[in-house]
């Protein structure tokens, strides 16, 4: 990894072990974590050391996308992946997927037209009743979907996305870090189960 991509390793690791430490409900390990919109899972190490998956699946609409250095996200994902037994990319719309999992992780997921337009990616992808719906029904009885969220208005948005997909919030954590302090709007943290 290069040094900026390890300290934002650092720092997804940092925000999920603060929030796990104040939620107060056991970190679930083993089982199957697909990990939505993960561009080309430069903290998948983050997700395997502090989850500990059986299987850890990283699913990205724009796998294809092509850098200037000509690579795509699906080379950038492999060398990502190359050490981490169980762990796969996979090019897919989420929103159609079929993946039965324990826990599903979303790291600021897309609730704006402001913030999809920001990543460069067609309107059209902006569905998250679908994809909050999608998170539902892969979600396994028991299982945890994990959120983070750019800022409280995106936040309660998303939240109110996960309560009308019938998801029930475990805890929600907003304790900004050292490590996140070059962030303008605070990443929020918020865990939902399924019953």
């Amino acid at each position: 990894m290069s040094a900026a991509t390890a300290r934002n390793n650092y720092e997804y690791l940092d925000i999920l072990d603060r929030a796990w430490n104040a939620g107060e409900i056991d970190r679930p390990a083993g089982g199957v974590l697909i990990d939505v919109g993960c561009a080309s899972f430069w903290y998948a190490s983050t997700l395997s050391a502090f989850f500990s998956p059986r299987e850890l699946v990283g699913v990205e609409v724009e796998g294809h996308r092509l850098f200037r250095d000509g690579h795509t996200r699906i080379d950038y994902a492999s060398g990502y992946l190359s050490h981490l037994r169980g762990a796969r990319f996979m090019v897919s719309d989420y929103r159609r997927c079929e993946l039965p999992s324990d826990v599903i992780i979303a790291w600021f997921p897309f609730v704006t037209a402001a913030a999809i337009l920001a990543w460069r990616l067609p309107l059209s992808l902006l569905a998250p009743q679908q994809l909050f719906a999608r998170v539902y029904h892969n979600l396994r009885v028991g299982g945890l979907f994990v959120m983070v969220n750019h800022g409280r208005e995106e936040a309660d948005m998303a939240s109110g996305l996960c309560r009308a997909a019938g998801l029930t919030c475990r805890f929600r954590f907003a304790e900004p870090g050292v490590l996140s302090q070059h962030r303008q709007r605070e990443a929020i943290l918020s865990c939902w189960g399924r019953f």
